[in-house]
């Protein structure tokens, strides 16, 4: 009876801490609307599947990444290797894409950041609320899944495409269920299963339904994810939201890199960073 009452409140605290975010979330997506471009962005229905060296104008990179620290096989006991230490020659890709500035620009608008960077590799037969049915719970923001090289036929990503204007609204059932453990997995209209290969990129909106599947295939896929938000909107919900590099829980380190002007850089957030050496501290003190 105490364990369900518990249950009972925290799911309410939940929901409250869910409706709180709904002003802020949608006065910025709204900004985001009007100053972007979704059709120029080339992220239809909040998705798009590319190549990680094209998205990157990087030709190799593929390759460079799996020759790398980059690559680390999961723990069989915990099945997902996170890490936030990443290699300057990928920082340098990312922001001296063209083709990924432009399409973050058109997207969130011109107050977009690079919100976090990290390594998120996973093992099939991780069990993780991520595998129901859910949005992010910070509106538009946009995901780039770096799937640099993969084991066996690793599981993919369940998304349902949905077009722009789309304000973040709560999705009652689905947060419930996640927060009993009880992820929803059920099939839904229009939804659409990526797949990975070595040198995949799906680039969405978290936004838009969507949902891990960590069970349908037998295989591992190493990942790179990189975050990308409404800068404003960021900072309204720290405390409230999972968004802020290093999930707003820590600074994320960008090394020293070679012909980028970091503070200065339309996708970096100079009010987040401090310089740390010959590189940067970046996210919430």
């Amino acid at each position: 009876m105490a364990s369900s009452v518990k249950k009972a409140v925290k799911t309410l605290k939940l929901l409250g801490r869910r409706k709180r975010c709904l002003g802020p979330i949608h006065r910025f997506d709204r900004r985001s609307d009007a100053t972007g471009n979704v059709q120029r962005s080339g992220i239809r229905g909040g998705m798009l599947k590319t190549s990680i060296d094209s998205f990157l104008d990087a030709p190799g990179l593929k390759d460079r990444m799996i020759a790398s620290e980059l690559r680390v096989r999961p723990d069989e006991a915990k099945r997902i290797y996170f890490n936030w230490n990443l290699p300057a020659f990928l920082w340098e890709a990312i922001l001296t894409s063209k083709t990924l500035q432009a399409a973050m620009t058109d997207y969130l608008g011109p107050r977009v950041r690079l919100d976090d960077l990290y390594v998120k590799s996973v093992m099939d037969g991780l069990n993780a609320t991520a595998e129901g049915w859910h949005d992010d719970n910070v509106g538009y923001r946009v995901k780039v899944f770096m799937v640099f090289d993969t084991e066996g036929n690793p599981s993919g990503t369940v998304v349902v495409p949905t077009e722009r204007p789309h304000l973040y609204d709560i999705r009652i059932k689905d947060e419930i269920s996640r927060f009993l453990f009880k992820p929803k997995t059920d099939e839904r209209e229009g939804a659409v299963r990526v797949a990975y290969q070595p040198g995949d990129c799906l680039v969405f909106d978290t936004n838009i339904p969507h949902r891990g599947d960590y069970h349908s295939g037998q295989g591992i896929r190493y990942c790179v994810v990189a975050e990308f938000i409404h800068r404003d909107k960021a900072n309204a919900l720290r405390g409230l939201a999972p968004c802020g590099p290093g999930q707003s829980l820590h600074r994320i380190r960008i090394p020293a890199l070679s012909g980028v002007d970091v503070r200065n850089h339309p996708l970096i957030d100079p009010d987040i960073l401090e310089a740390d050496g010959d590189g940067w501290l970046c996210g919430y003190r």
